[in-house]
């Protein structure tokens, strides 16, 4: 009776151990897809020669997932540099971010 129930103590212990490897797998799939999107989005806004000061946002299919994006444009007290902000996560209203970005560009 003493080995089962060690025995049912030690199986109980190692589900609970492969499901919270299969949850960490799982949350790094979705950071490392968000921040590929991330560096995409970032590289395409640093191409756009007509970006405006203000909220931009997009959506961009990755692996066949959706990630939502939003990045803002701000001015910086150099008067020859702009500051980009990117907000990449799986939910439209990015109330969760997986990725965050901040780049720099030049004024135009």
């Amino acid at each position: 009776m003493l080995a089962l129930l060690i025995i049912s103590v030690g199986l109980v212990a190692l589900v609970q151990s492969a499901q919270n490897g299969a949850n960490v797998t799982t949350v790094l799939r979705e950071q490392t897809g968000a921040y590929h999107v991330a560096d995409q989005v970032m590289l395409m806004l640093y191409q756009k020669s007509d970006l405006k000061i203000g909220l931009h946002q997009g959506q961009e299919l990755f692996r066949d997932q959706d990630f939502y994006w939003q990045a803002e444009l701000k001015t910086t007290d150099n008067k020859h540099i702009n500051r980009i902000e990117l907000l990449v996560g799986l939910q439209k209203n990015l109330e969760y971010a997986q990725a965050r970005l901040t780049g720099f560009t030049k004024r135009r």
